[in-house]
């Protein structure tokens, strides 16, 4: 191999590399809460369905065991045969964001060689396109969740967790969970964005 394409293909493998390492698998959610919540004293908490229809869904099912995980991590007590003291109402929702992205193509490697005699120019240049263009549907994922008193009714927690991006809310969930409980239940009447990482 000569060593002018020696060194084209060092530079792309080199350009390849830096792209891949900079690639992250972590989400920022606009987190926003308004709470009147006391401090957790192991009361027992039930994790319920904002939609009764689907109370009994195998999805709701994961999410609810999901929160419930949290939960506990923050002091509250799964019910045990009795109505538990407080409920956990979540919901959550996926749309089409407003229009289309188009993404383009995400980058390029231009790499050029020149050269020449004293009356003679020689140039060589070559441009690598790396990712293709092509449209793309970001979506808004929701979560949301209150936590009500059972015998009173009295609601003593909103929080709501929302990104945005192109994947699905099942592989989303976690990492809205996740920036939802982080400083649990958080100053009240704020709203701010909160980076979660897997």
């Amino acid at each position: 191999m000569k060593k002018t394409s020696r060194g084209i293909w060092i530079l792309f493998i080199a350009f390849i590399a830096i792209s891949l390492g900079g690639c992250s698998k972590s989400m920022v959610s606009d987190v926003t809460r308004f709470h009147n919540l006391p401090a957790p004293n192991g009361e027992t908490i039930e994790v319920v369905s904002m939609n009764p229809d689907l109370q009994q869904s195998l999805e709701f099912g994961q999410y609810a065991e999901l929160v419930g995980k949290y939960l506990g991590a923050n002091g509250y007590r799964p019910p045990e045969g009795t109505p538990s003291q407080l409920i956990a109402r979540i919901g959550y929702d996926i749309r089409p964001a407003d229009g289309v992205v188009d993404g383009g193509p995400r980058s390029s490697v231009g790499i050029g060689v020149g050269g020449g005699g004293r009356h003679t120019n020689v140039g060589i240049g070559m441009s690598i396109p790396l990712g293709s263009r092509e449209v793309r549907q970001d979506y808004i994922r929701i979560l949301s969740l209150e936590i009500i008193r059972r015998d009173t009714g009295v609601k003593l927690y909103e929080g709501r967790a929302i990104s945005r991006g192109q994947e699905s809310l099942p592989l989303t969930m976690p990492l809205l969970v996740d920036a939802l409980f982080q400083d649990f239940p958080g100053e009240s009447g704020t709203s701010n964005k909160v980076k979660a990482t897997p």
